[in-house]
């Protein structure tokens, strides 16, 4: 079968980045190794409060969020922009950006590159 129904946590490969302020926890779930996916990867990652990922960019990749659940700051050149449950977020390619949870629960973003990129190392 080609089309195929994904759980991201029993199917998604876990990956545990950074450590401290910039941990959080990523399910890579549609990539090439997971499902076949030759032209998108796409996860969820997890974010405890008061954490933030690391200072990145996807050199080759647009890349699109969606908050799911929390709330919390992108951060990019300069700007801090606000974001909340359902709203959409998104990087051109090359842009370094850092997200933040600055809320009082989880925040937990779905999201999507293409062409498939690689993770922060951190």
């Amino acid at each position: 079968m080609k089309v195929k129904v994904l759980d991201h946590l029993k199917d998604g490969k876990k990956i545990e980045l950074g450590s401290g302020k910039t941990f959080r926890t990523v399910f890579r779930t549609v990539d090439r190794e997971t499902c076949g996916s030759e032209l998108l990867a796409s996860g969820i990652t997890y974010f405890e409060p008061g954490t933030s990922s690391s200072v990145h960019s996807h050199l080759s990749s647009e890349e699109i969020n969606l908050v799911i659940k929390g709330s919390g700051i992108l951060e990019s050149e300069g700007e801090r922009l606000p974001f909340k449950a359902m709203d959409y977020l998104f990087i051109p390619k090359g842009v370094e950006h850092r997200h933040h949870n600055t809320g009082k629960e989880t925040l937990v973003l779905l999201w999507l590159y293409t062409p498939p990129g690689e993770l922060p190392r951190d």
